[in-house]
C-alpha cells in the first residue's frame, strides 16, 4: 500500500507497517500495514515483536504540534 493511500484510510492514527518500498532518501513510500492504534505506545510494543532482518516504521497520519519524544524499550 502507498503511504499517500495508507494515509487517508486511517485519519489521525499511528501506523505500524513493514517498509517494502523506499525513494532516494530512504523514506518509505510503499508498506505492509501491520497496525493502526490511537496509542503510539501499542505500536512500540508490536514492533518489538516484529522479525529482525526487515524494515520497519511507524508514524502518525495527522497533523501534530508541539514537541513529542517516545521511548521504544527492546
Amino acid at each position: 500500500m502507498k503511504i499517500a493511500e495508507l494515509k487517508k484510510k486511517f485519519k489521525n492514527k499511528w501506523v505500524l507497517a513493514e517498509v517494502l518500498k523506499e525513494n532516494q532518501l530512504n523514506q518509505p513510500v510503499e508498506v505492509r500495514l501491520i497496525k493502526t492504534s490511537s496509542d503510539p505506545n501499542i505500536l512500540y510494543e508490536d514492533m518489538a515483536k516484529q522479525p529482525q532482518g526487515k524494515t520497519f516504521t511507524t508514524f502518525y497520519t495527522g497533523k501534530m504540534t508541539g514537541t513529542y519524544l517516545f521511548t521504544c524499550k527492546r
